[in-house]
């Protein structure tokens, strides 16, 4: 007859930590960023004829229902296509043409043509509402067949973080 000890340990842990936040007057900052006018921007062009320009108008503001960001935001504008049909894609910021959409940018690993824009800041100090447009145009000397049917996207993101530095 063997008998063989065995030992059965139990530990128990506990952890705490503490912090103390030095808040000024103990409040947050928020961070508001709207994309004004409309959450999703629907671009037409299905039926779009050589010779035919379309335009689209959308806003970006750091203000919310007269509430003001508490933090400086900076934002970027991607347009995405495949770019198949040979449209002119360019984008306007405050009336000034700030970005052409053409073969000069990179293709991702979907071929997709990707274009961005420059970084554009929104301080939290004041108001301001930044106003866009993007304008397309498919130029009257591609109206011949080769170009009947073809199909295409374009996709628009405006992305938004907070300025660290």
């Amino acid at each position: 007859l063997f008998l063989i000890p065995c030992f059965y340990k139990i530990t128990y842990s506990f952890f705490n930590t503490e912090t103390s936040l030095a808040i000024k007057n103990g409040e947050i900052a928020e961070f508001i960023f709207e994309a004004k006018r409309t959450n999703h921007i629907e671009l037409e062009f299905e039926n779009l004829k050589a010779g035919e320009n379309r335009e689209y108008e959308f806003q970006v503001s750091n203000t919310k229902d007269d509430n003001i960001t508490n933090v400086t935001t900076e934002y970027q504008i991607t347009i995405k296509t495949f770019h198949f049909m040979p449209l002119l894609i360019e984008l306007y910021k405050n009336n000034e043409l700030v970005m052409t959409c053409d073969e000069k940018y990179s293709r991702n690993e979907d071929n997709a043509l990707v274009c961005n824009s420059d970084v554009w800041e929104l301080e939290h100090n004041s108001t301001k509402t930044d106003n866009f447009e993007i304008k397309i145009s498919f130029a009257s000397e591609y109206n011949s067949l080769e170009y009947t049917d073809l199909v295409d996207y374009i996709d628009i993101d405006i992305s938004s973080w907070q300025k660290t530095k």
